[in-house]
């Protein structure tokens, strides 16, 4: 997001502990850590390389005789793709600043607050984007009368694409999760336990798929990432995202940290520099496992 600098704030008397509001972890980190992440192998520049394998379907036995002669039966194919995001973030902490902080502001928390605030959420943003650009999206306009009609059809595609259900994740916006909860014939559970009668509306599984409340922010279909993340003008609203991870892979191809002690070259500042390459792509031959419905452009 846009990012303007301000005076640092001076506390007299400011915890140690840092608490942002509402800390970001990744939405997505089923792809993120899915095992396609480590499968495939860079090639040149920014170049990697997924492979496959095709091979031919068996036949009948003959158990009189050995006929015919052997052949190769398979084939194999790669499929070439190439990672976009390389980015870089540093940043300088003048000794002083931390002490007049109270410590607030040290490397280890101003590094975490740009991984929970920044890093992730850009992660989160382009691989919702990507995942768009991987399908048609359905651009129907969910209601709370349709919304489980398409839900089944969601499903059934992919079952007929062979994406096994206990796999499938499904990353839904806040306003999209309220239609699940408020869809016609969807029944309701009360769980009592201690005395007390608690009404547990939460959908966190459906027909075995998993459910994750997403923020709308990070399910656009594009964004512009100059210096942080940010929706493009001409971005869509991704309602939902039904995913295999095995249908995606999203590798880090290079991640590395580096903290500088106070020099004269840093005129007695501590200097954190970051830098992590990483991209997401659709296995060509699984790409039945990615259903997305969003608004029409």
């Amino acid at each position: 997001m846009a990012f303007t600098r301000q005076n640092v704030n001076y506390a007299a008397d400011y915890g140690r502990a840092m608490a942002d509001a509402y800390p970001y972890i990744s939405y997505f980190g089923e792809i993120w850590g899915a095992n396609n992440a480590n499968l495939y192998k860079p090639g040149m520049g920014s170049t990697m390389y997924i492979p496959s394998l095709t091979t031919s379907g068996a036949h009948q036995t003959d158990r009189d005789q050995v006929t015919g002669t052997f052949n190769r039966n398979w084939n194999n194919s790669v499929q070439a793709v190439t990672l976009e995001m390389d980015r870089e973030w540093d940043t300088l902490v003048d000794p002083m600043d931390m002490d007049e902080t109270d410590m607030v502001a040290t490397i280890a928390n101003v590094t975490r607050a740009f991984t929970e605030q920044q890093k992730v959420p850009e992660m989160d943003a382009y691989l919702a984007s990507k995942l768009y650009s991987f399908v048609t999206p359905d651009t129907t306009v969910l209601t709370t009368s349709n919304i489980l009609t398409k839900w089944d059809g969601y499903l059934e595609q992919m079952a007929n694409a062979r994406a096994k259900r206990e796999r499938v994740w499904a990353y839904v916006t806040p306003a999209t999760y309220k239609l699940m909860k408020q869809a016609a014939s969807l029944s309701r559970f009360m769980d009592v336990s201690g005395g007390t009668r608690t009404v547990d509306r939460n959908v966190a599984c459906l027909d075995g798929v998993n459910i994750r409340e997403v923020p709308a922010e990070l399910m656009k279909s594009a964004y512009v990432f100059t210096e942080g993340w940010a929706p493009a003008n001409n971005a869509v609203q991704i309602n939902m995202i039904l995913v295999d991870p095995e249908a995606v892979a999203a590798p880090v191809k290079y991640e590395v940290a580096m903290m500088s002690q106070p020099t004269a070259q840093s005129k007695g500042k501590y200097l954190y520099y970051e830098r992590y390459y990483y991209g997401a792509f659709k296995l060509n031959n699984r790409a039945g496992g990615i259903v997305v419905n969003a608004a029409a452009n």
